[in-house]
């Protein structure tokens, strides 16, 4: 069974990424966890107690009325569902439940608002900090069957196979195409005669259930070759393999991912993978993207 934690502040941001949820884990067991965190807030005439629980108890009952709205529509037999509040921000909330217990994926909703990437947003700061797989569905989604996954890559993600394990299992639970989007640039070691067999190869190892394919764009750009793709192709799906970085690294906005996650184009899943990629090895392999 699947333990998701769907992320609300009862906008419709994250309304949509609650139903994209569903819709994406409708043949398979599931168990939605809704969590809405509420500001602390302190007061001298009332006092910060009285304040928290009239919070929490407005949040409960928020929660139950947007649960009793999911119950009221057609959900399977073999979806459960569940509420809990927070007090706090949206990521240290997400953060504390991940210590309580597993959850597969965190799903988060896009509104797209704000100004600068570099500032961040809930979702850059969960594909930073969370501890799992993190899915971030733009408000803008068209609730569809899942049939196009890209995979944002190059050859050194598929030495990566453990994390790749979640994205395996959902193209095949959704007989969905993968493809294999490298961005590449004149400094790149190209993939010619036996070195791009091998590629495909260790592409076809890796998901051997489904259908794949690479594509290579050049561009000297990674988040412009990616956009470019996706602007000229149908695509459900956008997966990346975030890795961590330096704290000045995430300051300055260096992640490809967390850019992505400001404003995604379209669904967009971040692979936790809690290996860390040393200096030397991110230098050398410049797509090998980090959170």
């Amino acid at each position: 069974m699947k333990k998701i934690l769907l992320l609300t502040d009862f906008s419709e941001a994250s309304k949509k990424a609650i139903h994209f949820a569903q819709a994406l884990f409708d043949d398979t067991a599931a168990e939605f966890c809704l969590l809405h965190a509420y500001p602390l807030e302190s007061d001298t005439m009332y006092g910060t107690t009285f304040l928290m629980e009239e919070a929490e108890q407005n949040a409960y009952r928020s929660l139950q009325e947007m649960l009793s709205e999911l119950m009221a529509n057609y959900h399977p037999p073999f979806h459960s569902y569940q509420i809990r509040t927070a007090p706090g921000s949206p990521i240290g909330a997400v953060e504390a439940a991940l210590e309580q217990e597993t959850f597969d994926y965190v799903v988060v909703g896009a509104s797209g608002s704000g100004f600068m990437a570099v500032l961040g947003s809930v979702a850059t700061g969960l594909v930073r900090h969370a501890k799992t797989n993190v899915l971030v569905v733009p408000h803008t989604t068209a609730i569809r069957p899942v049939r196009e996954v890209v995979l944002a890559t190059d050859s050194s993600t598929l030495q990566h196979v453990p994390c790749l394990e979640p994205l395996n299992e959902l193209v095949t639970r959704k007989s969905a195409r993968l493809t294999a989007l490298s961005i590449v640039n004149s400094q790149t070691p190209k993939l010619v005669g036996e070195e791009f067999d091998d590629y495909n190869q260790r592409l076809a190892q890796v998901f051997d259930s489904v259908e794949t394919g690479p594509y290579f764009i050049l561009d000297d750009e990674v988040e412009h070759g990616i956009n470019t793709y996706l602007t000229t192709h149908s695509v459900d799906l956008l997966v990346t393999v975030p890795h961590r970085k330096t704290l000045m690294d995430a300051v300055w906005n260096r992640s490809l991912t967390r850019r992505l996650a400001f404003r995604p184009p379209v669904p967009l899943l971040a692979l936790y993978d809690p290996e860390p990629v040393s200096r030397g090895e991110s230098a050398e392999k410049p797509f090998f993207d980090e959170a």
